[in-house]
């Protein structure tokens, strides 16, 4: 049985790290107000943006960019954003799970998933998302399929093909795990997860449209999480090269007609490049509310947990500090017995 002193350690240490998990909760909810704040003022922006390249693109016929550039043959390159520090929950993980999963069904990898799950995909999906939607409905199984899971997660790290594919890592988190596991991360960027600036958007984007406009590769796609509330990030993978227009169906599109100074070409040459920074600087503003958003929900799991700990242990103290008594009773009292 633990003694009085070592109790009392413990609880001065879970004290201690109860401050600074309160502390960083503090720090996380300050600063996701202004990330929150700069990734819902940017998002009109971006969406904009993206109408009006799909339109200009739909009025300019007979226009060759190497954006626009369908490479049949080619290599995959994958931009993973994910954070620097870690104490996010599972913030990092999730954009490595989505990134594998991506990888799988981007390389159309023939895996024998439902055998090995036991699960139905839903009928009229690609052999693109196949696999992917079976991943996730083999999520949703009760605990006796996790062999199944496990199994299905190393069919999927068995088959990714990684001599046609490339990455490019934004965080130290998602950085280490994949130069660990063997994938080929040909560029880092490190030290702005939390604080992206636009410079760091143009420094990959021209890194980015460099490589695609050489033909080194057929497809580009970021992996970052979209921020939903300060509950709520979601994971999401979006191809942005070779760049196609939207439905102009799609109600949320209007029926505009620009007029284009000097001409449509010039006009599309010089958004095409900044339609692509634009991206890449929505998506790096998304990723740090994100990651502040998880980190602010950690650590207030982590403050109350640290809460009922101190509470639990305060009712151990006083359990044994309560038996030491009565035993330092008894000795007394039969001592005293003894003396008669």
């Amino acid at each position: 049985m633990a003694s009085l002193q070592d109790i009392r350690h413990r609880i001065k240490s879970v004290k201690n790290i109860q401050q600074i998990t309160k502390a960083m909760k503090m720090v996380a909810s300050a600063r996701l107000r202004k990330a929150q704040s700069a990734a819902i003022a940017n998002k009109p922006y971006a969406e904009k943006m993206y109408q009006v390249i799909a339109d200009v693109t739909e009025n300019v016929k007979d226009f060759k960019h190497p954006l626009l550039n369908k490479n049949e043959e080619g290599r995959t390159l994958f931009v993973v954003i994910s954070a620097d520090k870690g104490l996010a929950g599972a913030y990092t993980s999730n954009i490595i799970k989505e990134t594998k999963l991506h990888i799988a069904g981007t390389n159309e990898a023939q895996l024998s998933m439902e055998e090995a799950t036991k699960t139905q995909p839903p009928k009229h999906t690609s052999n693109a998302s196949k696999d992917k939607v079976t991943m996730q409905a083999a999520m949703q199984q009760p605990s006796e399929d996790l062999h199944s899971l496990h199994k299905m997660q190393k069919l999927i790290q068995d088959t990714i093909d990684r001599d046609n594919l490339d990455m490019i890592t934004v965080g130290k988190k998602a950085t280490e795990h994949f130069q660990k596991h063997g994938f080929n991360v040909i560029n880092t960027y490190t030290g702005f997860s939390e604080k992206p600036k636009y410079e760091n958007a143009r420094e990959i984007a021209n890194q980015v449209m460099s490589l695609f406009s050489d033909g080194a590769y057929k497809d580009v796609y970021i992996v970052y999480t979209r921020f939903v509330s300060a509950m709520t990030a979601l994971p999401e993978t979006v191809r942005i090269l070779p760049f196609e227009g939207v439905d102009k169906q799609e109600d949320k599109f209007n029926d505009i007609e620009y007029i284009y100074e000097p001409s449509a070409k010039d006009v599309l040459q010089i958004l095409l490049p900044q339609y692509i920074i634009t991206m890449l600087y929505a998506a790096l503003l998304q990723a740090a509310a994100s990651e502040l958003s998880c980190r602010m929900t950690a650590m207030s799991n982590a403050t109350d947990n640290a809460e009922d700990l101190i509470g639990r242990l305060g009712l151990h103290y006083n359990k044994v500090r309560q038996a030491n008594i009565t035993r330092e009773i008894s000795e007394i009292v039969g001592g005293a017995e003894a003396l008669k």
